[in-house]
């Protein structure tokens, strides 16, 4: 819990310390509000330890959405403005790809330690992602589906790294 120490004399300050006020019953607004929402969220015959649980990892799938932008087309061909890449990148992974352009918020698992998406786990992570956030969920699986994404051959990607599942 957040204490914020009052003015030993209001009058000495400068305005008024009202911020402060606002500040710690904003804070306890928006946690009744988060416990609320987590109680319609998660079964209440849990145990305590598993509510715990549970609301963690709700909290982490919602904290691990990302931009993610990535333009295969021009990672091939370079910025014009720059200077030319390697010509390897065009005997590499994704050279077939020239259609991908992402430049959307995407479900990650670790946004840190696993900074690319990846059709399956993306798929996974909207079953428990549709308990929390419906709407994102489904926004989530047709993206996926889009012709920026989908190859016109209706292969769906894997993953940055290798596109082709």
């Amino acid at each position: 819990m957040l204490f914020l120490r009052e003015p030993d004399r209001p009058e000495d300050v400068p305005g008024t310390n009202d911020f402060a006020k606002d500040l710690t019953v904003c804070f306890a607004t928006r946690q009744e509000e988060a416990d609320e929402f987590y109680a319609s969220r998660i079964p209440k015959d849990l145990s305590d330890d598993a509510k715990a649980v549970m609301r963690q990892a709700f909290g982490g799938m919602l904290w691990c959405k990302q931009f993610y932008h990535y333009d295969v087309h021009t990672w091939l061909e370079g910025d014009p403005a720059g200077p030319k890449p390697p010509e390897e990148r065009w005997n590499g992974r994704n050279k077939d790809w020239t259609h991908l352009y992402n430049e959307d918020i995407i479900s990650m698992p670790d946004n840190w330690e696993y900074p690319w998406y990846a059709a399956w786990d993306l798929a996974f992570h909207c079953i428990p992602l549709a308990l929390v956030d419906p709407d994102f969920a489904k926004e989530q699986l047709i993206l996926l589906l889009r012709e920026w994404y989908m190859h016109p051959n209706g292969q769906l990607p894997a993953y940055e790294g290798r596109l082709v599942m």
